[in-house]
């Protein structure tokens, strides 16, 4: 009983330990104005490029793209990081393209909008 309670004890006091450290992690990536959103959208519409021949795959990771831009611009604008929407506005446009033409099955032409959209995302990055 007394091994139970000490693990039981031992437990929770390592739960509170490490409370402080992820709350700290969610501060910091928090509030930059949705530069790490915008980070992760270039990840996926990287990934979206990589497909080049595969409409559906290109398709898939645009949408995961366009979800995390669409969750930068709110975190901008939540900060007043109003520098940046130009950049927001324009790759949501060039993911919005993406995806009409991935949908279609027009690989070429929604690469070429992706390679847009990436240059809007990172000039938003860089800003």
């Amino acid at each position: 009983m007394k091994n139970l309670s000490a693990c039981l004890v031992a437990g929770i006091f390592t739960l509170f330990l490490s409370y402080p450290i992820n709350a700290s992690d969610f501060l910091d990536t928090e509030f930059d104005g949705g530069k790490s959103l915008m980070l992760e959208a270039i990840e996926h519409a990287k990934t979206a490029k990589s497909h080049k021949a595969h409409a559906d795959h290109i398709l898939e990771h645009a949408k995961e793209s366009l979800e995390y831009v669409k969750k930068a611009e709110i975190a901008a604008i939540e900060q007043n990081n109003t520098e940046g929407r130009v950049h927001i506005t324009e790759s949501i446009q060039q993911l919005v393209e993406t995806i009409n033409h991935a949908k279609e099955g027009h690989t070429l032409i929604a690469t070429e909008h992706l390679t847009g959209a990436l240059q809007a995302m990172r000039q938003f990055v860089e800003q």
